[in-house]
């Protein structure tokens, strides 16, 4: 990924694509720590967003909010869930310098990582 790192990550919006025709946006994630790296972002995104042992993605994500604070993460109202998957967008909301608007920069869920697109 390209070195942002003097840009402040705003937001990060999850968009799932991999299987819709359509983009939808389900959740949004301000990191606690606005300047890391957004490989580091995605995959804490990424890893939020997976559904585990007996609990949905959407009840984990609480927990792990809850239980090491490391960011603040809110559902899209009535979307449906689902892991996110190779092909799904994650779209990192910089603030532009000057603080006029934001930059978006869009990363796709690779194989491995996440793919700048």
């Amino acid at each position: 990924m390209s070195n942002f790192s003097k840009y402040k990550i705003e937001q990060v919006r999850l968009i799932h694509f991999a299987f819709e025709e359509d983009r939808q946006h389900v959740a949004s994630y301000v990191p606690e720590t606005p300047f890391t790296d957004p490989d580091t972002i995605c995959e804490r995104l990424f890893h939020l967003t997976q559904n585990l042992e007996e609990l949905t993605w959407v009840e984990n994500a609480k927990e792990s909010i809850r239980s090491d604070d490391t960011g603040k993460f809110t559902m899209c109202p009535g979307v449906e869930t689902r892991s996110t998957s190779v092909g799904d967008i994650m779209q990192v909301c910089y603030a532009k310098p000057g603080g006029n608007g934001f930059m978006e920069v869009e990363y796709e869920v690779a194989n491995v990582g996440f793919k700048r697109i």
